[in-house]
């Protein structure tokens, strides 16, 4: 938890560092993406780790550990990245926090700490944050930063 925190801390200033004209515009990365759909891309994937810790918790954790392959995970981030389009920033901003929220929460009230568990909180928190991190540290023009 300690180390979701403090990644969680590090993506949440390099956030704050990007300046308002630049979070709408295209070119974070190779796909083409603004700040704001990176933003939703994390948020949805920790809504989708809230929900594998939800079935984790609820006995179904055959449904939670089920695994995503590349296309169907291509497929979702296609899918979201459009969604996320039609959404104003600030409510992405409050969805990412939201979805962290919850996912956090979810994670805290599990009776047991199983691998499947573990693994999606690191995967779509801290691992999450530190994959989007240096897109976002490169994003902010060094008389910006």
């Amino acid at each position: 938890m300690r180390d979701e925190a403090e990644r969680w801390a590090a993506f949440e200033s390099a956030l704050d560092a990007v300046p308002a004209d630049r979070l709408e515009r295209a070119g974070l990365n190779a796909e083409g993406w603004a700040v704001r759909d990176m933003m939703w891309h994390v948020a949805f994937w920790c809504s989708e780790a809230t929900r594998a810790l939800t079935d984790i918790a609820e006995g179904r954790p055959e449904r939670a550990s089920e695994a995503y392959g590349a296309e169907e995970v291509d497929r979702m981030n296609d899918r979201e990245f459009e969604r996320s389009r039609a959404m104003p920033v600030g409510e992405i901003r409050a969805e990412l926090h939201r979805a962290r929220s919850a996912m956090l929460e979810r994670f805290g009230s599990l009776d047991e700490v199983t691998a499947d568990a573990e693994e999606w909180l690191e995967e779509s928190g801290p691992l999450h944050y530190a994959e989007h991190l240096g897109e976002l540290r490169a994003w902010v023009p060094a008389d910006d930063a």
